[in-house]
């Protein structure tokens, strides 16, 4: 009989503990349809002015638009030949042909060059791409860099600026003392030089604005929604969202550095000699701290740290809806987090982001208007 009893007590318990995950899992459902309903909105909302329509393609779709005449196309990266079913023509050599996807993506024209960018996929390095790495190794006066790539990207000793921008060839003292410069697991922002033979990116941080990256987060997103743009160091002004902090007396204290990577790498921190003005820039050691800004995270303000995972959960956001990242898209999600009263752990829920795409679907219909 005590057996009994005790079972049904832990039945009733158990049927207790059960009652709200049930709402819970009816509320997570609500979210998700709702989610999924703005999505649909947002694909039948009108294209903005001047913005292209992109194609998106599935793997075995028949690329619109392409002629299937000989000579009429030239196929891509992501793309194949393939003979149409329902041709009559007997002559093989004119057998009408047309170009389907072996990918998900978009599809890219270049006069009749027709190809597919993948919607996810690893970072191809080009000349001249501002990137942003962690270091995993250092050997034979070499930091390797992981930026995202199907290689690590390759930064030389020679391509660095020494401790007092001393102008000289590099000795074996130098090498001895890489680490003083960038150590393992360090984040580095820095630029492709060249791209070697093999695929792999040669880097240098031969300017001001490179470098280590301190008091600050990683995040990262799909290179493909990083565009590239005339600047990628960008200081996000915070005066206008900070009027209630009344122990912040200088104006800009609480900005947001954003470092927009190529490669799918954006840092998120307080501003640094990157974002400085270039004519009160002062030539700092690599390994340097900026001005009156110490290492400790601690002894950044707590408006300035709520601000900089705002913006990170911005752009965590823009990626989970697969919206292009700019900084007018971060500061758009950003104000709409403080209009709404979202908190900063909830800036990720479904909730959230059904109300953004539900604002990105009325922008777009107000533009077409």
């Amino acid at each position: 009989m005590r057996k009994s009893v005790h079972t049904s007590h832990l039945d009733a318990l158990q049927r207790e503990a059960h009652l709200p995950m049930v709402s819970f899992n009816a509320d997570a459902r609500a979210e998700s349809r709702a989610l999924k309903r703005a999505r649909e909105a947002l694909d039948q909302a009108p294209i903005p002015n001047g913005v292209r329509a992109a194609v998106f393609v599935a793997p075995g779709d028949e690329i619109p638009g392409v002629s299937i005449e000989g000579g009429g196309f030239l196929r891509g990266h992501g793309t194949r030949s393939v003979t149409i079913a329902n041709s009559d023509d007997n002559d093989d050599d004119e057998t009408p042909r047309t170009l389907v996807s072996t990918t998900a993506g978009v599809v890219e024209r270049v006069n009749k060059l027709v190809s597919v960018r993948p919607l996810r996929s690893r970072y191809g390095p080009e000349t001249g791409d501002v990137v942003l790495g962690r270091v995993k190794s250092i050997a034979g006066k070499r930091w390797k860099l992981d930026i995202n790539a199907r290689q690590e990207g390759v930064l030389q000793l020679s391509a660095v600026h020494l401790p007092g921008n001393v102008q000289r060839r590099r000795n074996d003292v130098d090498e001895l003392n890489m680490r003083g410069l960038y150590a393992e697991d360090d984040v580095v922002s820095a630029e492709v030089q060249s791209v070697y033979s093999d695929g792999a990116a040669a880097l240098h941080t031969r300017s001001l604005k490179y470098g280590a990256l301190k008091r600050g987060q990683l995040v990262c997103v799909t290179a493909n929604l990083i565009k590239r743009l005339p600047q990628h160091f960008h200081r996000l002004k915070m005066d206008e969202f900070d009027g209630d902090a009344g122990d912040v007396l200088v104006s800009g204290a609480n900005d947001v550095e954003v470092l927009l990577g190529c490669n799918g790498f954006v840092w998120v921190g307080a501003p640094s000699a990157a974002t400085a003005p270039r004519e009160t820039e002062i030539r700092r050691e690599p390994s340097a701290a900026p001005d009156n800004a110490p290492d400790d995270v601690s002894a950044m303000h707590p408006a300035q740290r709520e601000n900089v995972s705002r913006i990170a959960n911005a752009i965590r956001a823009l990626a989970e809806l697969f919206l292009t990242i700019s900084p007018t898209s971060i500061l758009d999600v950003f104000k709409a987090s403080k209009e709404w009263g979202v908190e900063v752990k909830d800036m990720l829920s479904q909730g959230f982001l059904t109300r953004v795409l539900e604002r990105e679907v009325e922008r777009r219909v107000a533009e077409e208007a």
